[in-house]
């Protein structure tokens, strides 16, 4: 408000005029302005300030402060007053305001007073102010403002300026605008011609530009003289000039230190600015880390200054070294550092140059940087691994980061990188599995709406519904990756998590500091999936009326502690409280509220899920899902939940086929899937249902088992998925023998077959996550920085959450009772081992914990009494033999299955004894198949006095009886004479007395390589009736031997022709293969004189013979090869004949066979190779023959293995089990069967194949190990084997013919080699038997 004001003018004269103005402050403070205008005497206008109320705004002694400026046009904007306006004992904050403080009034001291004084002259046109108590003394800062909203009071001056002092200020403002311009026309004119001269000399820097950074490099070279440059980077800055930066090193580094530590940097460009300062603003970038960090002092540059901002930056001035060039020398900084980042800046202008494409930070690589441990990219991929160091990247330096940011970058990953890449896709669930286990951080200086984090959760899922349509191959990981996230919800689900939190808080009225306001505070800030875990706590507190022990268990059973409840932005600090007067409405509130957090944290929520698909499931799918609701809680058999269970989710994904693509629906039928998936396996884990332990139960709960592991294993790109079917569909057949047969000795080895089945199928599985997830887990692990534990369990926990767990448990449930049944051995193969023989001590525990961490000496054999399957296998365990069986995707199994230890169970207590007694002892270990051989070494004294207290005598060797499977394909040493008693010697003239230990051989000298005579003049082919032992090896004078001493009709050899020994010699010493020759001896020189098991010159030999040329007479003898063995179209099948021979002579350079060469003391010259050439019987089955009965020793007794298609499953030791039996040679029509079919697939076709036919098939220590190849001329193809159509399942008559012929075949041979044992390998083909090979049996 303004009072009248007083004027008054006598004779002219101006006379003194006040005016004075109430201002109303905020906290009740009343300020009177008083504008006292020039008197004529001093022409000094004056402002009073005076405080009137209260008398104190704090307290009687605080100190008041005026903050003030002159107004601008806008009445708003603080403008700087005229320098003499400012009193005496003033402060300037900044360019612009003042602060002066007030002075006690004179007539009341409360009444507070500021006194501006100013010539009219200068006066502005008005002051801005507002007042601040200044802190201290008992006082805190309080700012007094107007309170009308205003940001400071006006007060205008310019009415109380006289006419006179308006005539002196024009005159001083036209007088100051004169000046003003005046100087701003000599500035310009200064410029100008600083411009010009800029410009000058810019126009002789363009063009001398190219001449400059030609110097550049020059300079470069000159520094890097005695260096190797590591990395270089050019760039090009328009209208400026370049720069070159450069990583170098010491010429005598060795690269296998680049990891280790940093190169040295030189940087030098052409841009001179007019002699302008340069400066380098840089720093240091640590591996997957975002953040600049300050490079140490040693390493900077001259004229470098720290900025002293904690950004991690030092600026260094470019100095110039030469004519045209600038340059800067930075020696190598930290060795945990990267890569150099950095930008230019030109002081002058304040430009700030970043790299002129990506317009990103310079960067130059300083170190090669490991790859994250674990991560292969030649294994996983290129894309595989940018995709891990990418998310790892954004995981790990994100300033801010939430679950909303990592479902969208995960959504971005997905659409743009991941593709059809089995590796990308694998990477993906990885990553979000660490994130469900709570690895990774859920927020990070971030705050999200809990419907924007569940609405960028439904985005995510849905989009992942679309790539599971629209990528069948990559079904079964995809399927996973949905099970780590929420489906999330509408923006409306996620504000309901915000609002009815506040309904719940109301009830108890909870105040700050309480648990539920702390909930309340953190749900608001983030909300994640640990609230549904929170949220069933506190219904188990209020159900056990208010007891602490309750909540913390549930919290606990679910991962959530009190640190981790404390590590929230918003913490969750207090324990609840109970008000029981609201017990049941806090129960009820709290279930409700638990179900919208469900919906959008936990996608695989059964009933959830349900209800979610109510609105759109098919008739069929509503009716198999509603039966599974009602059997779950039914009191029925497991087998019925399984079944209906499994039932439901084939509905579904049966929908899901004719969704088409509608991602939505595709979305929560897959979460239905997934919920009724989780649900059974936790029944079945559980032991929920009744289970009467019969044969018809463990069969019938597997077969639904299979048939629910093959829906989750749903892509096309695997096998598992059909063998799962066929196994279900012959466990089928099983349960209709059981039916008609009862619990019978054939029923159990049926069943038994089924099992193996179904375990070398969840081998295969196991196999695959491994492959894929292996590396990626502990890669990504890594990265993240998870716990170790937590890396090292991944892969297990993964494969024991998925359906193959159930299956698991239900073969090891089953397994007892089915080896009962069947009568079988005592070893069962939970996790094999292929490295042939492994020998070492023997150490004996109770139970395999006691010895889980120790490490042993190599191949030890470790015997533990009891396993419970949670254990880790001892280091350098050969084989860990047990007493009871486990899962075998228990803890242990899959580690014995990764780290490559033998895990056998041993059924047999007897046989337990027998191996417990070998403690001390040095024994050598070998598993074929299931048949666990063990030979004692060296016996110890404390074994040998077990022994003699044992009844059977002194335990040499031994091993299991009547196994599943027998020793498939046995091979005896290849032979190269005829005897006097018309058989064939052994390899014993080719083993030299040389030590057998590697270290302990001489670098091996040859000069040469010898043809022999009768190589030399010997036909490039030959038939049967020309071979002769210096020109064919074993294999082609068996069959000759087999034709010549003339078998029954009905029993026939396939035609076959050999390429004789000293073929391939001949072959190199063509005239044009010279050049190969030469090389060929040169590399063979130089693998002779490296370390004995060095074999990295073997693929190089290899290559080199598969460069061979054909000679002009060694294609004619092939096509007559070919016409010999009826080959229809012999110009097309001539190059891939060549091509098979070349492969089995470049076999000679096998690693194998080089190795076995080597320990033998052995020349490659020394190895005669003919080519065996047959034509492949197409067989609809293959068999081996053993005249002795290999597993008991039995002479009278033939043991016989038949499979499906041709023999190479038999003789390769392929997965599963040959139909096994024996015949007494009194009895040859009546087979005894010892173990039915499991092998998961056939060979078939290939038309023609070379074997390899030499001296050293088969060497000591290498035996049967197959080291060199037979090539089929064109691949073999697997078919899937599906038993429950098989005629050799279904027709006994036609089984009981062919074990009768195998056994008739067998006993004939043996009679023809006068009563000598023999390993036979044939076929049977459109009712026709055939012999292909036949061999003294070892």
């Amino acid at each position: 408000m303004v009072d009248a004001a007083s004027q008054a003018k006598a004779g002219g004269q101006q006379e003194n005029r006040a005016e004075a103005m109430e201002l109303n402050a905020t906290d009740g403070v009343t300020f009177a302005v008083t504008r006292t205008a020039a008197q004529e005497a001093d022409g000094m206008l004056r402002v009073a300030i005076t405080k009137t109320h209260p008398d104190a705004v704090q307290r009687a002694d605080e100190t008041l402060v005026l903050h003030w400026a002159a107004s601008g046009e806008d009445r708003r904007t603080f403008v700087a007053p005229p320098p003499s306006m400012v009193p005496a004992g003033s402060e300037r904050p900044d360019a612009v305001a003042v602060r002066t403080p007030f002075s006690p009034g004179k007539e009341n001291p409360s009444h507070c007073v500021a006194e501006l004084v100013v010539d009219e002259a200068l006066a502005p046109d008005a002051i801005l102010f507002v007042v601040f108590v200044q802190p201290g003394h008992g006082c805190h800062e309080q700012w007094i403002k107007p309170t009308d909203g205003a940001g400071s009071f006006y007060v205008p001056l310019a009415e109380l300026v006289s006419e006179k002092g308006r005539a002196r200020r024009e005159e001083a403002l036209r007088a100051e605008k004169e000046e003003q311009e005046r100087l701003e026309r000599e500035a310009r004119e200064a410029e100008a011609q600083a411009a010009q001269e800029r410009e000058r000399k810019l126009a002789e820097e363009r063009a001398k530009r190219e001449e400059n950074l030609a110097n550049c490099r020059k300079y470069i070279d000159s520094i890097a003289n005695e260096s190797v440059v590591t990395e270089k980077v050019e760039l090009s800055f328009p209208d400026l000039g370049d720069m070159v930066l450069c990583a170098i090193r010491d010429k005598k580094t060795p690269k296998e230190t680049y990891t280790e530590t940093c190169a040295s940097v030189v940087i030098a460009t052409n841009i001179l600015l007019g002699g302008d300062e340069l400066v380098l603003h840089w720093g240091l970038k640590l591996p997957r880390k975002s953040a600049w960090v300050e490079p140490i002092e040693d390493s900077w540059p001259e004229n470098t200054r720290a900025m002293g901002d904690g950004k991690g930056a030092v600026q260094s001035s470019f100095t110039v070294v030469s004519e045209g060039v600038r340059a800067l020398l930075i020696k190598p900084p930290q060795p945990e550092a990267q890569a150099l980042l950095a930008v230019l800046h030109i002081p002058k202008t304040n430009a700030w140059l970043k790299e002129p494409t990506s317009h990103r930070d310079i960067t130059l690589e300083l170190r090669d940087t490991p790859p994250l441990p674990g991560l292969d990219t030649d294994a996983v991929g290129k894309d595989a691994a940018r995709l891990v160091e990418e998310v790892v990247d954004k995981e790990m330096n994100s300033n801010s980061w939430t679950l909303m940011h990592r479902y969208g970058h995960a959504g971005h990953v997905t659409n743009t990188m991941c593709k059809n890449d089995t590796f990308c896709w694998c990477a993906v669930y990885v990553w979000l599995r660490y994130s469900q286990l709570g690895v990774l951080t859920w927020q990070r200086n971030y705050n999200t709406k809990p419907r924007e984090i569940s609405h960028s959760q439904m985005s995510f899922v849905t989009n992942l519904a679309g790539k599971y349509i629209e990528l069948p191959d990559q079904r079964w990981n995809i399927r996973m990756s949905m099970s780590c996230v929420g489906r999330g919800g509408s923006g409306d689900l996620g504000q309901k998590i915000r609002d009815d939190i506040l309904v719940i808080c109301r009830h108890g009225n909870w105040g700050h500091g309480s648990m539920m306001e702390d909930w309340h505070q953190k749900l608001h800030n983030n909300t994640n999936p640990d609230d549904v875990h929170i949220c069933n706590a506190l219904l188990a507190f209020w159900a056990s009326n208010g007891s602490h022990s309750e909540y913390w268990r549930v919290l606990h059973e679910n991962g959530v502690t009190r640190e981790r409840l404390a590590s929230y932005e918003q913490p969750v600090r207090a324990e609840p409280d109970f008000q029981g007067h609201i017990k049941d409405l806090m129960l009820s509130e709290l279930g409700r509220y638990g179900h919208i957090l469900t919906q959008v944290h936990l996608g695989t929520d059964l009933d959830t899920s349900a209800n979610h698909c109510r609105g759109f499931m098919h008739g069929d799918t509503r009716e198999a899902v509603d039966g599974y609701l009602h059997a779950r809680w039914n009191a029925g058999s497991l087998v019925d939940k399984l079944r209906a269970a499994t039932h439901a989710r084939g509905c579904i994904l049966s929908q899901i086929g004719h969704e088409g693509t509608n991602a939505e629906h595709v979305r929560d039928l897959l979460f239905l899937e997934l919920a009724i998936d989780s649900d059974a396996r936790r029944k079945v884990e559980g032991g929920e249902g009744a289970h009467d332990s019969s044969l018809w139960t463990h069969m019938a709960s597997m077969q639904t088992a299979a048939e629910a592991l093959a829906l989750s294993e749903n892509s096309s790109t695997f096998e598992t998925a059909t063998q799962l079917r066929n196994i279900a569909r012959d466990l089928g057949e099983v349960l209709k023998q059981l039916e008609y047969y009862g619990e019978s000795e054939d029923v159990g080895l049926r069943a038994a077959a089924a099992m193996n089945m179904a375990r070398n199928t969840m081998t295969s599985v196991v196999d695959r996550f491994k492959t894929y997830m292996g590396g990626v887990c502990v890669a990504m692990g890594s990265g993240f920085e998870a716990p170790p534990h937590t890396v090292q369990i991944f892969l297990e926990e993964a494969i024991r959450g998925s359906s193959a767990y159930t299956l698991s448990v239900l073969l090891r449930k089953a397994d007892p009772s089915v080896r009962r049944i069947a009568r079988l051995g005592p070893w069962m193969v939970i996790a094999p081992r292929s490295k042939g023989v492994s020998a070492g001590p023997v150490r004996v525990y109770g139970h395999l914990r006691e010895c889980m961490a120790d490490s042993f000496a190599k191949n030890t054999i470790v015997v533990a009494d009891q396993c419970d399957g949670d254990e880790d296998v001892p280091r350098n365990a050969a084989f860990v033999i047990i007493g009871s069986t486990v899962d075998i995707l228990s803890h242990v199994a899959v580690r014995a299955r990764n780290e490559h230890h033998g895990l056998i169970a041993c059924m047999d207590a007897d046989e337990m004894e027998r191996v417990r007694s070998l403690e001390g002892s040095t024994v050598a270990c070998k598993l074929d198949g299931e048949n666990l051989t063990i030979d004692v070494v060296a016996e110890s004294a404390l074994a040998r006095s077990r022994s003699r207290e044992m009844s059977q005598g002194n335990l040499r060797r031994l091993k299991s009886k009547n196994l599943i499977t027998p020793p498939s394909g046995v091979q005896g040493a290849p032979l190269r004479s005829f005897n006097s008693m018309g058989s064939f010697g052994s390899m014993g003239d080719l083993r030299t007395s040389q030590s057998s230990s590697f270290q302990a051989l001489p670098p091996m000298k040859r000069t040469g390589s010898i043809l022999e005579d009768v190589h030399l003049k010997a036909p490039w082919a030959i038939r049967p009736s020309e071979y002769t032992l210096e020109l064919v090896g074993s294999k082609s004078m068996n069959l000759a031997k087999i034709q010549f001493l003339g078998l029954p009709e009905w029993i026939h050899v396939p035609t076959c022709v050999t390429i004789p020994n000293g073929a391939l010699k001949k072959v190199f010493r063509d005239e044009r293969n010279k050049l190969l020759r030469d090389e060929y001896s040169r590399l063979r020189t130089e693998i002779y004189a490296a370390k004995p098991t060095d074999v990295s010159l073997c693929p190089e030999l290899k290559a080199l013979i598969m460069r061979l040329e054909m000679p002009t007479g060694l294609a004619d003898s092939l096509r007559g090869v070919l016409d010999e063995l009826e080959c229809d179209d012999i110009d097309d099948m001539l190059q891939p004949a060549w091509e098979a021979v070349k492969g089995v002579w470049a076999s000679t350079w096998n690693e194998r066979a080089h190795l076995a060469r080597r320990k033998m003391n052995m020349f490659t010259e020394d190895v005669d190779m003919a080519v065996l050439c047959q034509k492949i019987v197409d067989a609809d089955y293959a068999f081996v023959i053993h005249t002795n009965n290999p597993i008991t020793g039995a002479k009278d007794e033939i043991y016989g293995e038949l499979v499906v298609g041709l023999g190479e499953t038999l003789v390769s030791n392929a997965p599963g089990q040959a139909l096994g039996f024996v015949v007494n040679k009194s009895e040859l029509d009546k087979p005894s069967i010892k173990s039915y079919p499991s092998k998961l697939c056939a060979l078939k076709g290939g038309l023609f194949i070379f074997r390899s036919d030499s001296n050293s098939e088969d060497l000591e220590g290498f035996a049967g190990a197959g080291l060199h190849d037979s090539i089929p001329m064109e691949p073999n193809h697997k078919i899937e084997i599906d038993y429950s159509k098989e005629p050799l399942m279904l027709d006994e008559k036609l089984r009981q013919e062919l074990m009768v012929g195998i056994a008739k075949i067998g006993a004939t041979i043996e009679e023809l080699y006068e009563g000598h044992p023999q390993d036979i390998e044939g076929c049977y083909k459109d009712g026709k038997f055939y012999v292909v090979q036949s061999r003294p049996q070892m």
